[in-house]
Order: structure tokens, then sequence, then C-alpha cells
């Protein structure tokens, strides 16, 4: 309550109807549909985490938040995802604090505005996921950075630390800004008259991840042996820069206007850094922006891919406000008036797609991240029509922990493949027990009366993604057809024996 007293009251925010309604907007945003789909595949890894949060090789303080958390709230969709949404929203006015500070209150204000109506912060304030506590960590402690470089006191560069850990332990991206912080103190270290004491905390934060480091080093070492993320391209780069303004859901078209537009107002900031008096912000912004994105892009081209827009996230409020000064460094009023409305046009499309579940563009687009189902309906269907030697097998492993969540009853799941159409099972990362894989070549020694098969229609255009459709194919040849039916991206078959 103290820190609340000291770091948002005194910069009386809550007095600026400005900031309000930006507050208020994003609040409802992120309120609508919070509990609306299903748990999908990475939240039932949170469910599970949350319940024993030191049984994971993640970074443990948000799980250990959820721990508590459900011990009072219990499990449910809203509930659970409930605590992103707060981190979400108090990110926004970190983001309109730091603009203030570093700009002006216009820049603050128009940033601001940026998060809380993106899409892409939508999406993981409406997750049981750690990335919008990455978010917040990661943004308060840039914000404080600021603060104990300008008041050189004692108390402020150890509210910094503290934070800094607390980043640390959320989430292993921190690592990216936390080198980013460090490159630029380093770097401007005379320009900003500090002193080798002020590098203290730097130490002491890596001191205390140290503590953590075996945990660390198996995850490490373990990914390192085989993951499911692709290597990145140079595309990958203009990729994320892109869902940081309009998410996942928006088409071609829109995404080009927009890194059009970005172009734009990026070189217009390149040349305003000739202007002596906004040269320190936008350095700020640009090394705290880039340097992250690129570390996480050599990390994954020098060991194995992390490249996860995502997990950059930590990255989008410093681009929000170059993007904002960039706007506001135009010389003609009808040309800021212009791009802001084509801006917010395109955002405001993306949303409509956010809440009608569109993904209309390519997968590379969306890397990671797929359209969340509606599990319940098809739990529901399966469990009034199964019999006793019923068999329920899965084509696609994202669905099966789902399923098995909102099952009522203990039941033997499978995820079966078609060996050479599909990817390895065994060189991804482990949900389930090598048991619950099963080959086609040996479907026939699995005893059952009917086959229960639920298939995975991502894009929801009918098409089966590529080892649903050779299973699908093998049981056509094999097996009698029975029945299909599909439940809003899910496709249900079932089939008897001849």
């Amino acid at each position: 309550m103290r820190f609340f007293k000291e770091y948002i009251l005194k910069d009386k925010i809550f007095k600026n109807w400005q900031i309000l309604l930006i507050l208020m907007v994003s609040l409802c945003l992120r309120l609508y549909h919070l509990g609306y789909h299903d748990f999908w595949y990475d939240e039932i890894g949170t469910v599970d985490y949350a319940q024993h949060p030191w049984n994971n090789w993640n970074a443990p303080f948000y799980w250990i938040l959820l721990h508590f958390w459900i011990k009072v709230f219990k499990i449910s969709e809203f509930g659970l995802r409930f605590p992103s949404l707060v981190f979400s929203f108090f990110s926004i006015i970190l983001v309109f604090l730091i603009g203030k500070r570093l700009f002006n209150k216009k820049a603050g204000l128009l940033a601001s505005i940026f998060m809380g109506l993106s899409p892409f912060h939508i999406w993981y304030a409406q997750e049981a996921r750690d990335y919008s506590m990455l978010l917040f960590w990661g943004t308060l402690s840039s914000w404080l950075l600021l603060k104990a470089i300008k008041k050189q006191r004692l108390k402020s560069w150890v509210i910094f630390t503290m934070v800094s850990i607390a980043g640390f332990y959320t989430n292993y991206f921190y690592t990216f800004l936390f080198v980013a912080h460090i490159i630029f103190v380093v770097t401007f270290f005379k320009r900003l008259k500090l002193k080798l004491k002020n590098l203290i905390p730097f130490f002491v934060v890596s001191l205390c991840f140290s503590l953590y480091l075996n945990r660390f080093l198996g995850k490490f070492f373990s990914v390192w042996q085989g993951f499911w993320i692709p290597e990145p391209e140079v595309r990958s780069l203009v990729i994320t820069i892109e869902n940081f303004i309009l998410g996942y859901n928006a088409n071609f078209p829109s995404y080009l206007i927009v890194s059009i537009l970005i172009a734009v107002f990026f070189t217009i900031v390149i040349i305003k850094l000739k202007d002596i008096r906004f040269r320190p912000a936008i350095v700020f912004c640009l090394y705290l922006f880039l340097t992250p994105i690129v570390l996480a892009f050599l990390f994954s081209k020098t060991f194995f891919s992390v490249y996860l827009d995502r997990g950059l996230i930590v990255t989008s409020p410093y681009f929000y406000l170059i993007l904002s000064f960039g706007v506001f460094s135009l010389n003609k009023r009808y040309l800021r008036t212009g791009s802001l409305v084509i801006l917010f046009s395109l955002i405001c499309i993306a949303l409509y797609g956010y809440y009608m579940d569109w993904m209309p563009t390519s997968s590379f687009h969306y890397t990671g991240v797929h359209l969340k189902k509606s599990i319940k309906p098809v739990v529901k269907f399966i469990e009034d029509e199964l019999r006793v030697r019923d068999r329920i097998v899965f084509t696609n492993e994202s669905v099966l922990p789902s399923f098995r969540f909102y099952s009522p009853q203990e039941r033997s799941f499978h995820f079966l493949f078609v060996p050479g159409e599909a990817f390895d099972p065994f060189s991804q990362r482990p949900v389930y027990e090598n048991r619950y894989y099963l080959s086609t070549y040996n479907l026939r020694d699995f005893e059952f009366d009917r086959l229960w098969v639920i298939s995975c229609d991502w894009s929801r255009d009918g098409s089966l993604d590529g080892n649903s459709q050779a299973v699908k194919d093998f049981l056509d040849r094999n097996f009698r057809l029975q029945f299909i039916r599909e439940f809003d991206g899910l496709w249900v078959f079932r089939y008897d024996t001849f």
C-alpha cells in the first residue's frame, strides 16, 4: 500500500480523466469474455503447476502466486485468468508513467492506448500464463531504473533490485530485458553520472537468480536436445512488431499497412535523434526495445530457438513509446490525425477478429498459438454416448490435456499418429507418459468396439492438420466410419470394426 501511494498516487494519474478513460476501456476489453473459452493445452499445464508450483522447471514466482490464489478462489476459467488481467492492467499505468517522464503526457497517453487496445496484450491478459506478470515486472523495473538514475537514492536502487529479482523468478525471458538494462547503464555510465556502487544492484540480482541456476540449466539443456519452436527468420522480426499492434487476428493487408506506418514513424524517430532534448529518451526506449529482441534472435540462431512473440511481450512498452513519439513528431496535424485514424481502425478490426476467434493469416504469424477450442461440448457429447468397450483417441496432442481435464471419468486417452506423416511425439516435451502415444501400425492390437477420434481444424475452414488428416485417411481405409460431427473447430469421428 505504501508503494502504491508513493509511486502511483503521487503522480496523480487518477485525477486525469484521459488516462482514467483509457484504463476503463482497457479493463472492459480484458474483462469481456475472460472466462468464455475453455482451458487450452498450456493452461492445463498452469492448473497442474499451480497445484505443485515447485515440480516444474519454469521460474516459480507466478506458479506460487497461483498456488495460493486457487486455495481462495478455486479453479475456474475466469478465476485462474484474473491475475493475468490485473498485471496487464497495471502495466498500462506504468507505460503511461514512463512515457510522461521520458517524453510528455501526450506520448504517455498514446502509448497506453496502444497497449490497452492491443489484441496481443488482451490475448495474454485473458490467458492463465505468466506473460502478463512478466510484462508488469519488466515495465516496473524499467520505470524504477529511471527513477534510481535520476534520484540516486539507496531506496530507489533497492526497490529496483527487488523488482528485477521478481522478474527473473517470473519468466526466463526477463533475462533479455535485464541484459538490456545493463548494456544501457554501462554504455552511458559517465553521461548518467553513475558511480561504481550503482552497479551493485545488477550483481545482487544476478546472485539471487544464481540460487535457481540449477533448475534453469536443467531446462536449458533439456530444451537444447529438442523443442518445438521453429528457428526465427528475418521476417520474424517484422512479424513481432506487427503482432504488438494487431495481435494474431488481423489479415495480410492490415499487417502490411501497419508495417509501412511503423517504418515511417521509426524513420522519423531516428531523425529526431539529432535533437538533444529527446535523444536520451529515444535511446533509452530503443535500447530496451531492440536489445532483447536481437538477443533472443541471436540466441535462437546460436543455441536453440526460444524466439516467441509472447516472451518478447516484455519489450513491447518501449515499442509503443517510440511509436507514440513518432506520431507526435509529424509536423502536419492532418498527417498525425490521418495516421492515427488508420492505425486505430486496423486495431478495431483486429479486436473484432480476436473476439470472433479469427486467424486469417498463415500459422507463421502466430507461432505456438492456436484458437482456443470449445472442449466441454465435445466432452459432454462423447461421455453421453460412450460404451464400455469404446476407446477415445486424439490426432493432435494439444487437445488431449483439456479433454482429460474436463472429463468427469478417469479414462485412458491416447494420441494416435501415423509414423512418417506426423512429427515424432518423442522429440517433443512430453506432457504425458509414452504409453499415451499410439501408432496406427499397432492400432489393430488395440481392443475396442467403437473408436472415437477427436481431430483439429485449427483454421476452422474444414481442413484438418497434417497428422489428423493422415490418421483419418488410414482409418477410412481400415475401419468403418459411422459418424461425423464438428464442434467449432473440433471434429469427432466414430469408427467401428468391420
